[in-house]
């Protein structure tokens, strides 16, 4: 089964899953269907109905949807003529018997994996075998090679990205003694040394040999050998070292730390090479890291991590450094004798804040960590030793080098001490951290396009238009179900009409953010035939979730035309839609040059969908399934508690959910009552038919029927989406619970978040309602009210 080459008939399974993907989506939703068995099993008239949709046989009537459903049942399918053959081919029929498997947790868990990696051949970082594409070459004894072997940790990368580690010990230089584990040079058996992976991928190459390398096994060829370099380019793949709003500085910082380590490295390696020599040159290259080193124990003194509050790329390249600081450069290289040196970081006071970031540091990577491959450097002297003898054959006045390697459990000792009176911020790790771009100080997903925000922005909206701004996880993929139920799906006697289901217009399966689209077909095509892999990937990848639909395709819906997205506010969203809107090019100035307020009035409507905000952090939280790191780490990313309530600097994806309802608010206040309406999705859930009157009236819209009432909500009803359009609502809907928040966290950490909420919402006209969702007595009171009802 979970052979690459499987034997069995029509190959394996995974490789079949992958193949039939490829085809769907070549094909497109209008000529393919995807049938989840469990959904048949668990929704069979729901699925016979999109079945019969599909085929386009005309109307379903019930007496044939029930003759169907009895003569598919199991029992009846095996007691009736021909039974036998279904009998054979039929056994249980159930979901979920695979836990009663004979096998064991292990052997379930390699078949995760197993999967996952299939999933993860689409976007080209596994082989056809399903072993990694890339691996990298490190060595313990280099920092720079460290850094990225933790980082590969951090991230979660081992199943995508392999490793082999240089003998740290031996003194052998870059030797994988024990062989290496990628492809050429597998199952050989003997040493590898790293100069055949620069010899197999530049035949001319003359460069020194260094590791980090990260070697492409398809290609076969060096990615990089830059070890900054790879730590980006990990980072492609799943983001967190490396937030877009701390770019600027984090390669700010690289450029003035890099170069005075490197500085210290060439020296400290100048002065082995050179020992018995005059090195006063050498000794004076040690100025600037202990200068450096006195900035940066007073910039740690202020910040928890060297770019801000929460770990990042260059914390991760300075730890390698510091955890070597006093267990090879001050005693090897001679730092200890500069007239500048005022201590050691681990074994004095002379930097205390250095001393508890690099404790802080270390227990976050202490499991990436093997400690003595940091001796491997006092190997130098011998190895350069017996290069000098093997080349001149003699033994002429050359210093001992046999000198005991230091024991480092004193440096060991001090880094498992605990990192006492560190600045507070976020927690450390970020395995699945911050969006990179920042846009009126909201944090953005990664796909936001500034020509499409720009678009957006300008858009010259009609009268009819419906902006739908609705924070994340707070009913946008129900809320938009809705509006195209009621707009066009069901005439008035409930019988879908011929648009119901039509995805050949955005917004009809789902949601088409227009925030993620391309500008045109002409600009797509371009940019997909010019840019680099991983953008096209990531193109193709949001084409899944959002269609297959450019900006042009949402001016020409028909009307009313529906512009969904998580955007808010009067700085993000269309600048007509809001009353007394200014045309930058004709504004009126006033005498002192400035823009003077027009008196436009605004067009569209604005429809706001908000949540509880507790139910929406759990919500958010079990999005990708229970985070591995529970609710305080932040490893899990977007679901962290620590996030939530961080409002400033919330590096979610359209950041902070108190903020979104703060700016949501300010932007209700400034459009006229009559244009713009805010939904509350605890009043969706516990009172549907009300709110649905209320849409239906807002927008306009024929006296509702109570046939097409009850069709609507039938429709919208959670377990009739989740059935629908191949599973993707199923995966974007949870439990839709009201109170749900009340069985996870503690009543310490609840009431931290209702002060955050008075704090920043207070007053706040919108949010108000939500408080009674947010109080335990109060939210009892209402759905026993409503359960009477």
């Amino acid at each position: 089964m979970l052979n690459g080459k499987c034997p069995n008939a029509f190959g394996s399974a995974f490789e079949w899953l992958k193949q039939s993907n490829d085809a769907v989506l070549s094909i497109g939703n209008k000529r393919a269907l995807v049938v989840y068995y469990e959904s048949l099993i668990l929704d069979f008239s729901g699925q016979l109905q999109r079945i019969n949709d599909f085929l386009e046989l005309g109307t379903l009537t019930d007496a044939k949807a029930r003759a169907i459903e009895e003569a598919c049942a199991l029992k009846s399918m095996q007691s009736a003529e021909g039974g036998a053959r279904y009998k054979w081919t039929t056994r249980k029929g159930g979901i979920g018997k695979w836990t009663n498997a004979p096998l064991t947790k292990e052997q379930w868990e390699e078949f995760d994996r197993v999967f996952n990696q299939v999933l993860e051949l689409s976007f080209g970082v596994c082989n056809s075998d399903g072993s990694p594409r890339y691996h990298l070459f490190v060595s313990e004894s280099c920092p720079l090679a460290s850094s990225v072997s933790a980082a590969r940790t951090l991230l979660g990368l081992e199943n995508m990205i392999s490793m082999d580690v240089a003998d740290g010990e031996s003194g052998a230089g870059l030797v994988f003694l024990n062989g290496c584990s990628c492809a050429p040079w597998k199952d050989s058996g003997e040493p590898f040394w790293l100069y055949s992976v620069y010899q197999l991928s530049k035949p001319t190459a003359t460069t020194r040999i260094t590791a980090p390398v990260l070697w492409d096994t398809v290609e076969q060829k060096i990615v990089s050998n830059d070890a900054w370099e790879i730590l980006k380019l990990m980072s492609l793949l799943k983001e967190g070292l490396f937030p877009g709003e701390q770019m600027e500085a984090i390669e700010n910082m690289y450029s003035d730390l890099s170069s005075s380590i490197f500085i210290v490295e060439a020296a400290g390696l100048e002065s082995i090479a050179k020992a018995g020599e005059n090195l006063g040159h050498v000794s004076d290259k040690f100025d600037s890291i202990l200068t450096k080193l006195q900035e940066l124990d007073d910039l740690l003194g202020k910040r928890r991590f060297l770019s801000g509050h929460n770990l990042t790329g260059i914390d991760i390249f300075f730890a390698m450094f510091l955890f070597r600081f006093d267990a090879c450069y001050t005693p090897l290289f001679g730092v200890s004798n500069h007239e500048a040196f005022i201590g050691s970081i681990l074994k004095g006071d002379s930097y205390p804040n250095l001393k508890g970031y690099s404790r802080e540091l270390y227990r976050e990577l202490k499991s990436t960590l093997k400690i003595q491959g940091l001796r491997q450097i006092f190997r130098l002297p011998n190895a350069i030793l017996f290069t000098r003898q093997a080349i001149h054959s003699i033994d002429a006045n050359l210093p001992s080098a046999s000198e005991p390697i230091p024991d480092l459990n004193q440096i060991v000792a001090s880094l498992e001490e605990p990192a006492t009176g560190r600045p507070k911020g976020t927690p450390a790790k970020t395995s699945n951290a911050a969006p990179k771009i920042v846009r009126d100080g909201m944090a953005m997903p990664f796909w936001v396009r500034d020509d499409t925000m720009k678009l957006y922005r300008d858009l010259d909206l009609r009268d009819d238009d419906i902006i739908l701004s609705s924070g994340v996880k707070m009913g946008t993929t129900w809320v938009t179900k809705i509006l195209n139920s009621l707009l066009f799906d069901f005439d008035d006697d409930g019988k879908t009409t011929s648009a119901y289901m039509d995805d050949s217009f955005p917004n009809r399966l789902g949601q088409t953010y227009p925030d993620a689209l391309f500008p045109s077909r002409e600009v797509e095509e371009h940019e997909m035939a010019t840019k680099d892999e991983e953008f096209v990937k990531r193109m193709k990848m949001l084409k899944t979730s959002f269609g297959d639909f450019v900006f042009d395709d949402l001016l020409n819906q028909p009307s009313p035309r529906l512009f969904s997205s998580h955007l808010c506010g009067k700085n993000l969203l269309p600048k007509k839609l809001f009353d007394g809107w200014e045309d930058d090019d004709d504004c009126a100035v006033n005498g002192h040059g400035e823009k003077v307020g027009t008196a436009n009035e605004g067009r569209g409507r604005l429809i706001v969908v908000i949540r509880n905000l507790k139910d929406t952090l759990v919500s958010l939280h079990h999005f990708r399934g229970v985070p591995k790191d529970g609710w305080y780490g932040n490893e899990h990313g977007p679901g962290s508690f620590a996030r939530a309530i961080d409002v400033e600097n919330c590096p979610n994806a359209f950041g902070s959910s108190f903020m979104w309802v703060k700016r949501s608010g300010e932007a209700v206040d400034a459009i006229s009552p009559e244009r713009a309406l805010v939904l509350q999705y605890e009043e969706l859930k516990l009172d549907f038919d009300t709110q649905l009157q209320r849409i239906n009236d807002f927008l306009g819209l024929p006296k509702l029927t109570e046939a097409k009432a009850k069709a609507v909500a039938a429709e919208c009803a959670a377990k009739s989406m989740k059935g629908k359009t191949g599973g993707r609502f199923k995966m974007i809907i949870r439990k839709g619970m009201v109170g749900d928040w009340q069985n996870y966290l503690d009543d310490e950490r609840w009431e931290e978040f209702d002060r955050v909420f008075d704090k920043v919402l207070g007053g706040v006209d919108i949010a108000e309602p939500l408080r009674q969702y947010q109080c335990k007595e109060s939210l009892d009171e209402i759905v026993a009210a409503q359960e009477k009802l």
